[in-house]
Parts: structure tokens; C-alpha cells; sequence
């Protein structure tokens, strides 16, 4: 058993188990065990569960006595929905920051404490001595379509994620509370990681000074996407961009880059500036750490129709368009490479999980799955494929869950 399935068993263990003591004939750490190995090798739902973990009893006790042997799916399904899913949620994150550490205090197992002044928070990924470019990390939401809950007017779940673009893992979920939205939840995320010297982006809907204040006091930087929901900010922007584009901004130090793409009949031209931010912009301190603007147009050519989108951007770092380019695309990594994989790979649209903490606890454990998957690098094979081989083979299951 390597390092990192014993922390993984470690952390796992310290859940509390919801029921008494007493009656308790399948131990939580082992079910929970189970669910993982079981999701990586192609198990969507806990009647898949439960039959894998009859099929690989033996195998499965190279980390866990399984004395009793393996829970119906009836007991999978009953214990995961009453558990503490916050609790389960922190054990993933720690787990996660031991085990893919995005900075030098991630790697040592620290994460400075929230009191610290912010403006400390640019020297922290110290570019001087960093050969490396600084950890991106992308929050973003989805809504899991299959637990919608019409007979009882239930909402569906709608789940934040933050998702570190390299090494492509994800670093934690928490749940958006019922007649609540986004807003409320990417704080309560921001509070549970260590996103020291990382620079976070969030869509529009993140554009909200609260969540600004929070990424600080994380000693994160950030690059927020400006859209009507901040009419005045928004409109000041495209005011200075227009101003910068007459000339009559004259004097100012602006950045610019210019990138081409061309895939499958498709020309997409990306242009980027960035420039500090104007003093009307930070005078109030109403942004904190406001430090400069950006703008990406982008020019699509496809079929003979061409398109063009505007976008803007406040950051608290410095204008550096290479750093400002690289993050705003790969942004898009945790629609492209997390939630299409988890609806496509794990079919998680598909899922009619409705009862309790279900959908919540299985959203975890396919973002488990699907780390230790990224990681396994041993073929170029799909995601999926990696599923169906873990599924057929048992060595191979072994080898994704000791990937890192």
C-alpha cells in the first residue's frame, strides 16, 4: 500500500459514522474505501458498488479487513445519504492538498493563517525565484440535472468546485444551499483550501466584493470576469479601454498579446491587453487590492461566419498579459476537462440520486476517481477507457490508485 492510499484510508477514517454504534456491521471507512475503488473501475451508481466489491472482496483486503464482508447496495445508499457531508468534503480536501500540492506551503502541509495581511499575499508566490508559472486555480458551478426531485418540489443539486488546471485535480466542492446561489457558497470553498500564492478565476457571477475580500485574506490573487451583474465597474471599463483605443488615455503603460488558433476548420484569434487599473477604479478600495484591467477579444472564423465577443477582467496582480492570457484560458479547463468528463465519463446527468447527502457524497467520490485517473499516465487512453480497464483488470485498478 503506498503513501497515498494510507493517508487516503487515514483521512477517511476519521468520519463519524451517523449510526449506532453497536449495530454497526460494516465499518465506514471500508464502504467508503470501497465506493472509490468501485467508481474508478466503472461503478455509477451503488447497486454497481455493491456487486464490484462481492466480485473483488479479496482484493479489496490488501487495504481494509472487510471482516464482514460487503454492504447491499440498500446500506450503501441509506448510510452515504444520512452522513455528514461537510466532514466527508473537508477529509477529501485535506487528503487532496497532501497529495497534489499546488506551492511550497501546500507541500509542507501548512497554510498560512488567514490573518495575515493581504498585501503580502503577490510576494508570496515569489516570481523571482520561481521557474514555474503560479497555480492557477478555477472555481466554477454545476447543476446535477438527475436529482432534481419533482414529486417532492426538491431543487436539483448545485455544486461549487474549485479545480487547479495543472496538475488537473480537483481541490474541493461544497454544496449552494437551497434558495441561495453561488455567491454565498465560493466563500465557505475559499475558507476550507490553501489557495496561498495561486490565481483564482471566477466567471462573472463571482464578480462580487465579498468573494474579491476573501480571495485576499486567502493570500490568493484574482482574476474576476466583469459582466452587466456590476453595471457601474463594467461600464467603466469598456469607458477606459474605449479611451485607451482614441488615444486619449495617453501615457499609459498598457500590455498587449496576440494568439491564432486553428483547429478542425476553425480560426479563433485571441486578443488580449492588460493595463493598471485607473485611479476611479481603486480610489474607493471598494475592490480590494484592485490592481489592473483586462480586456480578450475574441474573433471566430468557422464555416465561413465569423463572430467576435468582448470580455473584461479585474485583477490584483500586476498587468503581466503572459500571466493574464495563460490563466483566462485555462479557466476554461473546468468546464472542458471536469464537467464534461464527469457528465460524459461518469454520466453524472444521468444520476437520479435524490435521497439525502446521496448525490453530494457520489459527486465526491467520481472527483476522487477522476484525479487518481488524470494522474495514471502509464497510457494515453481516455478517461473512459481507463474506466472499463480498471473494471476488467485488476492490476490495473491497483496501479490508478497508487498513481501518486
Amino acid at each position: 500500500m503506498n503513501d497515498s492510499v494510507r493517508l487516503l484510508i487515514s483521512q477517511l477514517s476519521t468520519l463519524e459514522d451517523p449510526r449506532q454504534a453497536g449495530k454497526v456491521t460494516y465499518p465506514l471507512v471500508e464502504m467508503s474505501m470501497l465506493t472509490v475503488a468501485g467508481v474508478i473501475a466503472d461503478c455509477d451508481g451503488w447497486e454497481d458498488v455493491a456487486d464490484f466489491g462481492r466480485d473483488r472482496l479479496e482484493w479489496l483486503r490488501q487495504f481494509l479487513p472487510f471482516e464482514n464482508g460487503i454492504p447491499s447496495h440498500d446500506t450503501l445508499a441509506r448510510v452515504f445519504s444520512i452522513i455528514n457531508v461537510e466532514q466527508l468534503e473537508a477529509c477529501v480536501t485535506r487528503w487532496i492538498e497532501q497529495t497534489f500540492p499546488l506551492s511550497t506551503e501546500a507541500s509542507n502541509n501548512t497554510c498560512p493563517s488567514n490573518n495575515t495581511d493581504p498585501s503580502n499575499a503577490a510576494s508570496a508566490a515569489n516570481p523571482d525565484t520561481a521557474s514555474t508559472p503560479r497555480p492557477h486555480v478555477a472555481f466554477d458551478g454545476k447543476t446535477m440535472r438527475g436529482s432534481h426531485d419533482r414529486i417532492h418540489e426538491g431543487s436539483p443539486l448545485h455544486v461549487v468546485t474549485a479545480y487547479a488546471s495543472t496538475p488537473g485535480v480537483t481541490l474541493g466542492q461544497t454544496a449552494v444551499a437551497a434558495k441561495s446561489n453561488e455567491i454565498t457558497a465560493i466563500p465557505l470553498l475559499v475558507s476550507a483550501l490553501c489557495l496561498t500564492g495561486c490565481i483564482v478565476t471566477i466567471d462573472a457571477m463571482g464578480c462580487q466584493k465579498e468573494i474579491v475580500r476573501c480571495l485576499r485574506e486567502a493570500e490568493a490573487d484574482y482574476v474576476l470576469a466583469v459582466k452587466g451583474n456590476q453595471p457601474t465597474l463594467h461600464q467603466a471599463i469598456i469607458d477606459y479601454f474605449d479611451a485607451l483605443e482614441e488615444h486619449e488615455a495617453a501615457g499609459v503603460e498598457f500590455q498587449h498579446k496576440e494568439t491564432v488558433d486553428q483547429k478542425r476548420g476553425r480560426i479563433e484569434q485571441r486578443l488580449y491587453w492588460t493595463v493598471p487599473a485607473p485611479p476611479e477604479l481603486t480610489a474607493s478600495g471598494e475592490w480590494v487590492d484592485l490592481s489592473s484591467i483586462g480586456m480578450v477579444i475574441s474573433v471566430r472564423t468557422e464555416n465561413g461566419k465569423t463572430s467576435c465577443e468582448t470580455r473584461y477582467y479585474i485583477m490584483s496582480s500586476d498587468s503581466d498579459v503572459e500571466d493574464f492570457s495563460r490563466v483566462v484560458r485555462a479557466h476554461w479547463s473546468i468546464e472542458n476537462s471536469l464537467h464534461w468528463r464527469l457528465d460524459v465519463v461518469f454520466r453524472e446527468d444521468e444520476s437520479r440520486m435524490r435521497t439525502g447527502h446521496s448525490a453530494r457524497v457520489f459527486t465526491m467520490f467520481r472527483k476522487i476517481a477522476l484525479n487518481l485517473l488524470t494522474q495514471e499516465r502509464s497510457t494515453k487512453r481516455s478517461a473512459r477507457a481507463k474506466r472499463k480497464q480498471a473494471a476488467r483488470n485488476a492490476q490495473y485498478l491497483l496501479k490508478v490508485l497508487t498513481s501518486v
